[in-house]
């Protein structure tokens, strides 16, 4: 069945879309309403091939680090002392984490708080207050065979963050590199994993949806 884009239609999907959420888009199609709900289509649709690639690059970075933390400071690093050198706010995010496994009954091991960290803990234990850390323990999680630095990944994560963040709320991200973005993701996981990255874009449907802009 083929959608038809008719006045009617149209005033039908902005009373329940609202013409706020819509208004993006319209101003993208240069006020072609039709073409803007087909462009609030394609957006919603690149959000959700990039949610994939995503959190395969959440879930590699985690357990990268976390292994490579464990490795170091024994597998309780996430407790307050002993554990490695972090500053505000990563403790509390951690004190946090293990206080709510704690109040449903979880026994807040290591296992169950790596799961639980969320994306912004893996970006702030890379950001340049680690700097010192990271100096003995980043070749053990990033391999590259050039030169590489703890900014030259944190930057890029900080970014895709912020993408993740905008996709978690449902906002326009076209006017964002998609390729790009995708590219840097791949990277990232590269960096760390190369057969998860080759899988990674085997499974993705990225670059498929970004061709298929109306």
């Amino acid at each position: 069945m083929v959608f038809a884009y008719t006045p009617t239609n149209i005033a039908n999907l902005e009373s329940s879309h609202s013409p706020e959420r819509l208004a993006p888009y319209y101003a993208l199609a240069g006020g072609d309403k039709a073409l803007g709900i087909k462009l609030y289509a394609w957006n919603s649709a690149l959000s959700q091939a990039l949610y994939t690639p995503l959190q395969g690059l959440e879930v590699t970075l985690r357990n990268g680090i976390s292994a490579q933390l464990r490795a170091a400071y024994g597998p309780t690093w996430f407790e307050l002392n002993p554990g490695p050198p972090l500053q505000y706010p990563l403790p509390d995010m951690l004190l946090k984490v293990r206080t709510d496994l704690g109040r449903h009954g979880n026994v807040p091991d290591h296992g169950r708080v790596v799961a639980e960290l969320n994306w912004g803990f893996w970006t702030g234990v890379l950001a340049k207050r680690y700097e010192q850390l990271w100096r003995t323990h980043f070749r053990q999680v990033f391999h590259a065979d050039g030169p590489l630095t703890r900014a030259q990944i944190f930057q890029p994560l900080d970014d895709l963050r912020r993408l993740r963040n905008r996709i978690a709320h449902h906002e326009p991200i076209l006017n964002r590199n998609i390729a790009a973005d995708y590219a840097s993701i791949l990277d990232l996981i590269r960096y760390i994993s190369p057969t998860t990255a080759s899988w990674v874009d085997d499974q993705s449907s990225v670059m498929a949806v970004l061709a298929s802009k109306p």
